[in-house]
């Protein structure tokens, strides 16, 4: 069962009044005691704290929680409801949500994008001036960002994806990290890593296997839920925007990483009988070895699998491949069947843009093969 949600959308979504629906602006007031800049500054302080937890020498830093969020969690909405209906303020709201509540705060943070966009649109907060669109929805451009990561990319890379109580919860940039030690050559290298105090992926798959059932659950439908309000919310920009749509491409590829990771987490639980995991679901609290026991008992062979989509495929060649790493770190398949499934899940000219990374060859076989070069870009 999804996540309830984590606060009140309508009545953030409650108009002003039948003449101004979408209340004043919120900038009008240039103060610095202002509502908007006391949400701009905290955000400010925010950003800066996570920086200097992210250079410092204590590996523990970066996990610690930045207080300064928590004044945009109190601040944003207020502003909606009271100030001005705002995609500015409600970005920020997104980012703070996603820390604070993770995967159920970034979902509810993009149900309130769309509600915004859907209700608010003609009237919707920052309005165009001379440079048009861009000034409404750069604040969105910047959460998915240009050329380089948006202020999404990391944060959903950092949500816990296990709850395991000896070592914690390990998130999504994490897993990468411990498979990128797995299939290192060099022992030395590898071993080098490791006493550093980078995570393994035994240490992963021991956290997975003290997280309870439930949990996993309500996981994958939360992640699953994001998946959706964000195809949702680019629909919506392509629709009122047309060519002038902010790009999405990195909050899509990064929310889609980490729903192959957890996929890759629970392949035994997903695949297990109904009554399996019913019964898992019961017994969540048992003790670690119960737990790991428990989800090694629920494979189910690949020959029993029915495949009726391409997507059905997909998963299953992703688990053909963890079965190779595990089996055969050494070898090349586990690889060569993951870039495959990545290949075949890019739209076209994303695939073409990789294979091809010469600019002027990809324009001239765009051209032969009749594909608009709008297609090629993001």
């Amino acid at each position: 069962m999804a996540t309830e949600a984590v606060f009140d959308l309508a009545q953030l979504l409650q108009p002003f009044s039948d003449d101004k629906p979408a209340g004043e602006d919120i900038r009008a007031d240039f103060s610095p005691t202002s509502m908007y800049y006391q949400i701009k500054d905290a955000r400010a302080a925010a950003r800066t704290a996570e920086r200097q937890n992210l250079m410092s020498e204590d590996p523990d830093a970066i996990h610690q929680k930045v207080s300064e969020w928590d004044k945009i969690l109190e601040l944003a909405p207020k502003a909606l409801v009271e100030n001005g209906k705002d995609l500015e303020v409600a970005a920020w709201y997104v980012e703070a949500l996603i820390r604070e509540f993770g995967f159920p705060g970034l979902r509810d943070g993009l149900c309130l994008l769309n509600g915004l966009i859907e209700k608010y649109w003609d009237g919707l907060y920052p309005l165009p001036d001379e440079d048009g669109l861009e000034t409404r929805v750069s604040p969105l451009i910047g959460l998915n960002g240009v050329d380089g990561d948006g202020t999404l990319i990391g944060p959903i890379k950092q949500v816990s994806l296990t709850c395991g109580f000896t070592n914690g919860g390990y998130a999504a940039w994490q897993y990468e990290q411990a498979y990128e030690i797995e299939v290192l050559a060099d022992p030395e290298k590898k071993q080098a890593r490791i006493a550093s105090g980078a995570v393994t992926l035994s240490m992963i798959e021991d956290a997975v296997a003290e997280t309870p059932t439930d949990f996993f659950m309500t996981l994958i439908e939360d992640v699953g839920a994001c998946i959706d309000e964000f195809a949702k919310l680019s629909a919506a920009l392509e629709e009122k925007c047309g060519h002038e749509a902010p790009a999405s491409s990195n909050i899509r590829k990064a929310l889609n990483r980490v729903n192959e990771i957890v996929g890759f987490l629970t392949k035994d639980l997903v695949l297990s009988e109904p009554d399996a995991v019913n019964e898992a679901r019961g017994d969540s609290e048992g003790n670690a070895v119960a737990a790991k026991a428990s989800v090694a008992s629920k494979s189910v062979s690949i020959e029993s699998i029915n495949i009726n989509t391409r997507d059905e495929a997909f998963r299953t060649l992703l688990k053909v491949s963890e079965f190779f790493k595990r089996t055969e770190p050494h070898s090349p398949i586990s690889y060569n069947l993951n870039q495959a499934v990545k290949w075949g899940r890019m739209p076209l000219p994303e695939l073409l843009a990789e294979l091809i990374p010469d600019d002027r060859a990809r324009e001239e076989y765009f051209k032969l093969a009749g594909i608009p070069k709008s297609e090629g870009s993001d």
